[in-house]
C-alpha cells in the first residue's frame, strides 16, 4: 500500500505545513463555541449569531478566492490564507464585544475559504503525471491524523487548564497557522508550472460556460449533503431516537476520524486503475448502504444498533475517502491553468452551500421519524449515481483511470524526459 502514495522528496515542508494546519484546526473545532462562552461575557446567542454571519461570508469569499488564486498563484494564496487565519485567532484572544468577535470570525472565514480554494490547485502543481490522487490520499491521511491528535490535545488542555487551557488552544492555533505559512513558503515545489499558468488570463465566463462542469458542481452538492448529513444528524438520531448510550456518537465520530487517517492508502490501492466514474458510483452505493445501516438501528436491539452504527460509520468514511481522492483531481483537470482557482471556487461553493442547508434540512427530517430522515438520503445517493452516468459521456476527466496518467500527461512527461 505504500506504493500507492507519492514520493514526498522535495515536498516534506509542504506536507508538514498541511499537517500542522490540521493539528491547529483539530485543537479549536471541538471548542469553537465553548471558547467564547468560557472566556468572554458574550451570551451563547451572540456567539452563535456572530459565527453564523461569518459563515455566510464564505460564499462571496470563495468566489473572490478563486480570482486571487488565478491572479497570484495557489502557493501565494495558501500562504495568505494561513496568515489571515493567524490574525483572526490572535484577535479571538482579545475578543471583548460582539463586534470584535464578528470581525475576527470574518477574517478567519476569509482565510479558510481561500485555503480550500487554493489547496487543491497547489496539489496539482506539486503532483506529477497521474499522481494527484496519490497526493490527495497522503494529505488526507495527514490531515485526519492532525485533526484527531488536535482534538485529543484540546480536550486534555481544557480538562487540565480550564480557561487558561482554552486560551492556550487558540494561541497554539494561531502559531500553527504562522508555521504552516512559513513551511509552505520554504517548500521547493511547483513554481515553474505556476508561473507559466499565470501568463494566461482567466475569467469567470470560461468556467460558467462549461456546462458539463457546472453539472459536476451540482453533483458535488449532493456528495456534500450526504457527508454533512452523517456528521450533523447521526449523533442526534442515535441518542434521541434510537436511545443508544450517550458515548455512542463520540465513538462513531472517533471511528470516522481514525479511518480517515489510516484508510486513505488502502482505499487508493483498491481503486487505482479503475475509471473514476465507476469508483464514484461505487462510493454512492456504499454510502447508501451506510444510511440503510443507520436506519435499521431504529428497529433492532441496542447491541445490534451499536454494531450497525459502527458499520455505517465505516461505510460513510470509505465513501468520503474515495471522493476525497477523486473529486478534486477531476476539478483540477477540468480547468485550464489560468482558471483553476475559479473552477475550485465553484466546487467549494457546493460544500459551503451544503454547510448552510444541511443543519436545517436534517433537523426538519429528524422531526418526522427514522424513515423520513434516512430514505431521502438513500434516494439522493441513487440520484447521484444517475448524475455520474449522465456526466460520464460529457466530462472526459471523470472517465480517466484513478492514479494513472492520461494521454496529455504522458506526452508531457515524455517531453520533460527528452524522449
Amino acid at each position: 500500500m505504500r506504493a500507492a502514495l507519492p514520493v514526498a522528496r522535495g515536498h516534506r515542508r509542504l506536507l508538514a505545513a498541511l499537517a500542522i494546519d490540521a493539528l491547529g484546526t483539530g485543537l479549536f473545532i471541538p471548542f469553537s463555541i465553548l471558547y467564547f462562552t468560557a472566556t468572554t461575557d458574550l451570551h451563547l446567542s451572540q456567539v452563535g449569531l456572530a459565527l453564523s454571519v461569518a459563515a455566510f461570508i464564505r460564499i462571496p469569499a470563495t468566489a473572490a478566492s478563486g480570482m486571487l488564486c488565478d491572479r497570484f498563484g495557489a502557493r501565494t494564496t495558501v500562504i495568505a490564507s494561513n496568515l489571515a487565519q493567524a490574525i483572526g485567532f490572535v484577535n479571538y484572544l482579545l475578543v471583548g464585544s460582539f463586534g470584535h468577535l464578528l470581525i475576527a470570525a470574518i477574517i478567519v472565514q476569509l482565510g479558510n475559504s481561500a485555503f480550500w480554494v487554493a489547496y487543491p490547485a497547489l496539489v496539482h502543481e506539486v503532483a506529477e503525471g497521474g499522481n494527484q490522487e496519490r497526493w490527495f490520499a497522503l494529505i488526507t491521511a495527514l490531515r485526519n491524523a492532525g485533526l484527531a491528535i488536535g482534538a485529543l490535545g484540546a480536550s486534555l488542555a481544557v480538562a487540565v487548564g480550564g480557561v487558561n487551557g482554552y486560551n492556550a488552544i487558540v494561541a497554539l492555533n494561531a502559531v500553527s497557522f504562522v508555521a504552516a505559512a512559513i513551511l509552505t513558503r520554504l517548500d521547493v515545489s511547483g513554481g515553474g508550472r505556476a508561473a507559466v499558468d499565470r501568463q494566461e488570463e482567466g475569467s469567470w465566463a470560461e468556467a460558467l460556460r462549461d456546462r458539463p462542469y457546472l453539472g459536476y458542481v451540482v453533483l458535488n452538492f449532493g456528495f456534500a449533503l450526504l457527508s454533512l448529513a452523517f456528521v450533523v444528524a447521526v449523533p442526534v438520531f442515535l441518542v434521541r431516537t434510537v436511545h443508544l448510550p450517550a458515548w455512542t456518537p463520540g465513538t462513531i465520530l472517533a471511528v470516522n476520524a481514525v479511518l480517515g487517517a489510516v484508510g486513505a492508502a488502502p482505499v487508493l490501492a483498491a481503486i487505482s486503475g479503475r475509471r473514476r466514474n465507476r469508483a464514484l458510483m461505487s462510493s454512492q452505493a456504499i454510502i447508501a448502504a451506510g444510511f440503510v445501516a443507520v436506519l435499521c438501528c431504529a428497529y433492532v436491539p441496542v447491541a445490534v444498533s451499536v454494531c450497525l452504527a459502527l458499520a455505517g460509520a465505516v461505510l460513510v468514511t470509505t465513501t468520503e475517502l474515495v471522493q476525497g481522492l477523486i473529486v478534486p483531481s477531476i476539478v483540477n483537470e477540468c480547468a485550464t491553468g489560468a482558471s483553476r482557482g475559479r473552477y475550485n471556487s465553484l466546487y467549494q461553493m457546493a460544500f459551503s452551500t451544503g454547510d448552510i442547508v444541511t443543519p436545517g434540512l436534517m433537523t426538519a427530517l429528524l422531526a418526522h421519524g427514522p424513515a423520513a430522515t434516512w430514505t431521502p438520503l438513500i434516494a439522493l445517493a441513487a440520484l447521484d449515481m444517475l448524475g455520474i452516468v449522465l456526466l460520464a459521456g460529457r466530462l472526459p476527466a471523470i472517465r480517466q483511470r484513478v492514479a494513472r496518467p492520461n494521454a496529455p500527461e504522458i506526452r508531457r512527461l515524455i517531453e520533460a524526459d527528452g524522449m
